[in-house]
């Protein structure tokens, strides 16, 4: 099995995301950096940027105070699999943003992909960052209202939304347990709670496969991304079209029509059927399938019509 190494830099895309959302649009390019510390051999010098770090410099490649979602997963992640040590050596221990009850957890709702896990709160009330790390964004940002994005140590970052009140900057550093903001109601927002979400590179991933929200805790220090479950699981919208193509072949198997152009086999199926159905000829069958006319058709086999 491969493994990405996080010492690769990904390609800065020239398409972004929207907020909560992981369709592409295109936007004017608001990349800056805000480093912890400006370095400079002279005040007549401009710094040499080369110096300027940030957390995960060496995995992404931009620092973006802005834009919510600035990446191309798919441009950045190569690899089959990723290891992501969560609690580094030195980093302070994982802390709950709030502990509460859940309300919405992660997947396709009332026909919108939900990107995290909704956490129960009252307005007022503190949450925390989950881990080490430095503010990317930190401002009103769309429907997710007043919103903190951090960066961490661990390559992830982490999303805190609908607060009522933002007590941090961008290019702050912040420790786990830091005091991110107030809960609130504010953007696309029914009551009070906090939408939680944990991402890399970009791409969402179910905060509940990191954390044990039970018990308050992580449920393993190393979490093992496979691009197999991006497009099995995290992949929201993909996953969606894919069900909604499925569910267009099985319905076309039961009506006896082509969709798109293309016909399921059912049961009783020859060619010559076919044929007459979809108003062409068995030749015509033979040439864009590679059939002969005398062949005998699978259950389920998908014909070119």
């Amino acid at each position: 099995m491969a493994f990405l190494s996080l010492n690769a830099r990904p390609v800065s895309p020239d398409e972004r995301n929207k907020p909560g959302d992981d369709k592409k649009a295109k936007n004017k390019d608001t990349t800056c950096v805000q480093p912890a510390v400006t370095l400079c051999n002279d005040a007549d010098e401009t710094p040499d940027t080369t110096l300027i770090t940030f957390p995960s410099h060496d995995l992404y490649a931009s620092w973006d105070v802005n834009q919510a979602n600035p990446y191309n997963f798919d441009e950045s992640f190569k690899s089959d699999s990723v290891i992501i040590t969560l609690v580094k050596p030195g980093d302070s221990a994982f802390v709950m943003p709030f502990k509460g009850n859940l309300t919405s957890l992660f997947g396709w709702r009332r026909y919108r992909p939900h990107y995290g896990t909704d956490i129960q709160l009252r307005t007022g009330e503190k949450v925390a960052c989950a881990f080490d790390g430095m503010v990317r964004l930190a401002k009103y940002y769309y429907g997710y209202g007043n919103c903190v994005i951090v960066r961490h140590n661990n390559g992830l970052e982490t999303v805190y939304a609908h607060l009522s009140k933002i007590q941090v900057e961008s290019g702050q550093k912040v420790n786990a347990g830091t005091v991110l903001g107030l809960g609130g109601n504010t953007g696309h927002s029914y009551g009070s709670h906090l939408h939680f979400e944990i991402r890399f590179l970009g791409q969402a991933l179910d905060t509940q496969d990191f954390v044990d929200y039970e018990k308050g805790d992580l449920k393993t220090n190393e979490f093992v991304l496979r691009k197999a479950d991006v497009e099995n699981k995290y992949n929201l919208r993909a996953l969606h079209t894919r069900h909604k193509r499925d569910l267009g072949m099985i319905r076309n198997a039961g009506s006896g029509k082509a969709l798109n152009g293309i016909y399921v086999v059912k049961n009783g199926d020859n060619l010559w059927d076919i044929a007459y159905r979809h108003k062409t000829t068995v030749k015509s069958l033979c040439e864009k399938n590679r059939l002969r006319p005398n062949t005998i058709l699978r259950l389920g086999q998908k014909l070119k019509i």
